[in-house]
């Protein structure tokens, strides 16, 4: 994602590719005088969820008193999404009500990524690589968080682990990793043990870990059972103590378009975020931070958090929902999401936007939508996310045709999705369809659900709270 409003340096650092490996981070590290080596860390791995758990981290710490920074990628609507601060419960409570509180400040991110441009001069003059964007990045994250004294930085990976360049950390606080699957395997390997290999290269000699069970992924007993072994034997010859985290933990007592409650080891919660599996995101992050924070911050550090994207309910009247289910895998949470809200099924019939990347598997994504969608259809909007590798809207359209007429489902008149050729439409832009849909939604409070990519819901998020607030509407926000 592309903000034009972030340096020029950062920007146009993208054209170096992704490069793992920590030789050149470490040069850059140098020349900065290693700033990472006066933070605290907190270090989260894995395939999905990563930001969730990151977010609920550092609510957490800040709700017990810390200045706290979080650094997350990639950023939904702003560049500057990705590096904030959280200064003790005020700065959390602030951020729960402003989206960009916390932010660092447009000086702030010029002055730093001048101060990194200059050292990569350097760098260059002695022959060496040029760092890559997400290097250049971690770089002015770790500088900001230095200079504003942080008491604790939550690091998210961005790819991987071992290699990534955010494992500069020689001895994190905690490491965690989150529920692993099969993506970007181009890099991390195609199976899920060398996945694993990748994401559990952050365990550091001696550092507590907290993991998901694979065995409780959407993978196969076989590709489980290898990454439990790898992730074992990890932690064992660093000497971590490891940590299994299981899905049925938690247990859901309670859950509404306000959010979901839950015991955890005999002990109520509340998060605001919805989906089973924000149970099993908090209840890792939770287990992972006993030993950091009081029992209060547990509790009220959850409740506070905020997610943007990851069915987020920006309005509840008529409900608006925007998911970045942009995998099988998040479309099967979605649709699970959908079949534990029956007040949702009992709504006028909804309207589905949806844009996606074309190098996704949006043939498994379609089969998913189709086979599983429990709430009556008013209309399905088919979008092109401004970015080069989106599907076209009219391609995405004659995939969902296809997988309509292909499908069980679409002859099935006990099926949500019998007959629904008629109310399928192509029409590119992202805006158009957000303003309509809210319109509609707004006059027979129907639900709006934004699908896809992060990407789409990066670029349409701001204009469907514009429309909501023009309508008056925005107020009824959870």
């Amino acid at each position: 994602m592309i903000d034009q409003s972030a340096p020029e340096f950062l920007q146009t650092a993208n054209k170096f590719g992704i490069r793992l490996g920590l030789e050149r981070m470490m040069a850059l590290l140098e020349k900065l005088d290693h700033p990472e080596k006066n933070l605290r860390a907190f270090h989260i791995a894995g395939t999905n969820g990563k930001g969730s758990v990151s977010a609920y981290c550092a609510s957490m710490l800040a709700w017990d008193g810390k200045k706290v920074g979080l650094y997350t990628s990639p950023f939904l609507e702003r560049f500057s999404e990705r590096i904030r601060i959280l200064d003790g419960r005020e700065g959390l409570l602030s951020w729960e009500k402003d989206d960009t509180y916390g932010e660092i400040d447009p000086d702030s991110l010029r002055r730093l990524s001048d101060l990194v441009e200059s050292k990569v001069k350097e760098l260059l003059l002695e022959g060496q690589e040029h760092p890559t964007e997400f290097e250049l990045v971690t770089a002015v994250a770790f500088l900001y968080f230095f200079e504003k004294n942080c008491d604790a930085v939550v690091l998210e990976t961005g790819l991987g682990g071992r290699l990534d360049s955010t494992n500069v950390m020689e001895k994190p606080e905690v490491c965690i990793i989150t529920a692993l699957g099969f993506d970007h395997t181009d890099r991390l390997g195609n199976t899920l043990g060398l996945i694993a290999g990748e994401k559990g290269g952050i365990i550091k000699k001696g550092c507590p870990v907290f993991a998901m069970d694979p065995h409780q992924a959407a993978v196969s007993e076989e590709d489980a059972k290898e990454a439990e072994e790898v992730l074992s034997k990890l932690a064992s010859e660093k000497n971590a103590p490891l940590t299994w985290v299981r899905n049925d933990e938690a247990v859901r007592i309670f859950q509404d378009l306000s959010g979901q409650t839950f015991l955890l080891d005999e002990k109520e919660y509340k998060i605001r975020m919805h989906g089973g599996y924000q149970l099993e995101n908090a209840s890792l992050a939770l287990k992972a931070m006993r030993s950091f924070v009081s029992e209060e911050a547990q509790k009220e550090g959850i409740l506070h958090t905020r997610w943007k994207g990851r069915l987020e309910a920006i309005c509840q009247d008529p409900p608006v929902i925007l998911d970045g289910a942009h995998n099988p895998q998040g479309i099967t949470s979605f649709v699970s999401f959908l079949k534990e809200m029956p007040k949702l099924r009992g709504m006028p019939p909804c309207e589905i936007i949806m844009g996606v990347m074309a190098d996704k598997d949006v043939s498994r994504m379609l089969s998913i939508l189709t086979e599983n969608w429990c709430v009556p259809v008013g209309r399905i909007t088919l979008v092109t996310p401004k970015q080069k590798r989106a599907m076209k809207a009219e391609d995405l359209l004659d995939m969902w045709k296809s997988t309509l007429l292909n499908g069980k489902a679409f002859y099935n008149s006990g099926s949500c999705m019998y007959n629904t050729l008629d109310k399928l439409r192509a029409i590119g832009s992202s805006e158009t369809a957000s303003r309509e849909a809210v319109i509609r939604a707004a006059k027979s409070h129907s639900p709006v659900y934004m699908i896809g990519s992060l990407y789409l819901l990066g670029e349409a998020r701001g204009v469907i709270e514009e429309e909501l607030e023009n309508l008056g509407l925005l107020g009824e926000m959870k």
